[in-house]
């Protein structure tokens, strides 16, 4: 058995993994302003909270654990956080705490949006492709891409961070230090915050409530909201394809529980129209298999 853990800019989630399955319930803590004012000691204290109970709940002990993996917002070289600006984290040496408190327990950390591609293509829609591209659209908008089956990894940092494509160099700030880059746009979190703006709303209003009552009963308020998303979306795409050309590009993250009938079908109506951006060698697109649980299962995949 192992444990995944999820370090979101919102929220910590963890959960026994085997294989492809999460055993039991995921154990979750959603972070306060509060913990936001002492973060890192939040975190390592509320990993072995979360831990302790996955444990109970499934009559386990820490000694029947092969591995804790944990897929984490930002940048990450050699068990360090160097930079994950939803979280404010700057060089932090997580995976030394977490070895001081589980000792001989092998503990591996990932960028999340790589965790999650690596779950796509290992249990679930990359599965068939070998030249592919994982967007993983929620809070920010992370990725990978494989070739040959191999997911391109550079030496020093994780890289390959699509959300950071500038899209408009003269536009909105990004808490990665520039302008215009793609996530400020066309994250599910700059939708929802640019919907709330437009309604007048609170932004602490949760994605399900959003994707089925505020949208549907204010499509035409927020017509320009979702425009401005897709337009910025599309043209990142079209750099990707003809950068990565890649067979397949597969949709997760909070993006995913959108599905086929508001924005994916928005989006590929716009990729799919004639006279789009687009020439004629468009990849298959699909969208993840399993949905917001890929990071948490990937964070657990040795590759």
């Amino acid at each position: 058995m192992r444990i995944g853990i999820d370090l979101g800019g919102s929220h910590i989630g963890v959960g026994l993994i085997d294989g492809s399955k999460i055993v039991g319930d995921i154990e979750e803590h959603n972070f306060s302003n509060e913990d936001r004012t002492h973060i890192e000691e939040v975190i390592i204290n509320k990993i072995q909270e979360l831990i302790n109970k996955v444990l109970e709940n499934n009559s386990l002990t820490i000694s029947q654990i092969e591995l804790i993996g944990i897929a984490s917002p930002g940048t990450i070289s050699n068990g360090v956080i160097v930079k994950a600006g939803n979280l404010n984290l700057y060089n932090y040496e997580i995976v030394n705490k977490l070895k001081e408190i589980y000792g001989n327990i092998k503990i591996i950390i990932r960028n999340d949006g790589k965790c999650a591609a690596l779950a796509e293509k290992k249990y679930g829609s990359l599965q068939p492709y070998d030249d592919c591209l994982f967007m993983n659209i929620g809070t920010g908008i992370g990725g990978a891409v494989f070739m040959q089956g191999k997911l391109l990894e550079p030496k020093k940092y994780s890289g390959f961070e699509l959300g950071h494509l500038v899209v408009n160099p003269v536009g909105k700030p990004c808490t990665c230090g520039k302008r215009g880059c793609l996530e400020v746009y066309s994250s599910i979190k700059a939708l929802k915050n640019s919907i709330c703006e437009t309604l007048n709303i609170s932004n602490d209003i949760g994605g399900q409530e959003l994707r089925e009552k505020v949208i549907p009963q204010n499509l035409e308020k927020v017509g320009n909201n979702i425009g401005e998303f897709i337009v910025f979306l599309k043209t990142g795409i079209c750099n990707y394809i003809d950068i990565f050309e890649p067979e397949a590009i597969c949709f997760g993250g909070s993006f995913s529980y959108w599905d086929y009938t508001s924005l994916y079908k928005v989006l590929m109506n716009e990729i799919h129209k004639p006279n789009s951006t687009f020439n004629n060698d468009i990849p298959e697109f699909v969208v993840a298999s399993l949905h917001n649980d890929a990071g948490i299962v990937g964070a657990t995949i040795e590759f």
